[in-house]
């Protein structure tokens, strides 16, 4: 009844068996729908007879809003469990300072009754490079890690920065 996608580049690396969710990763597929339509399917089945405890960790470092929806839907479903007596939990993990994705997860805690539990990733954030940036527009200067910086660059904003060199 097991479940693995690996990730991509763009998709999340998804295992899903008996008492055990995981998605960790960047999720912004193309087709958010078609991406996750197995991951509800399968949960679905699970959930006729699920586990004792359900563990379901989840790792998103970058998602879009297409993607934050269908976790949000996937949310939704094991809630619907719990709420009848399922036993589950919730292990939000993000990366040391990530406030972002740290207010992701307590967005979504705040729309479901599983008790979520927060753990900081602290050992990727340490082996990323960072960067110390200026803003030439304000004057601003801040730190940014090498990821961030891709992506200011693939959206056309670098002309908007000085780079002053790695931390």
């Amino acid at each position: 009844m097991k479940l693995e996608i690996e990730k991509t580049l763009d998709t999340p690396y998804i295992f899903l068996d008996i008492g055990i969710i995981k998605i960790e990763g960047r999720s912004m597929p193309e087709n958010v729908l078609k991406f996750y339509a197995p991951v509800k399917e399968w949960l679905n089945d699970y959930l006729k007879s699920p586990e004792k405890l359900t563990t379901i960790h989840l790792n998103l470092p970058y998602t879009n809003s297409s993607s934050i929806k269908q976790i949000n839907d996937i949310l939704r479903i094991l809630d619907a469990k719990y709420i009848q007596g399922s036993d589950m939990k919730i292990i939000w993990t993000y990366e040391d300072g990530d406030e972002s994705i740290l207010e992701t997860g307590q967005d979504l805690e705040s729309i479901v009754s599983i008790p979520f539990e927060y753990e900081v990733s602290e050992t990727e954030a340490k082996q990323r490079i960072r960067l110390r940036v200026r803003n030439k527009k304000t004057g601003k200067e801040g730190e940014i890690s090498q990821r961030y910086w891709e992506t200011i660059k693939r959206n056309g904003h670098e002309k908007d920065f000085e780079v002053l060199g790695e931390v």
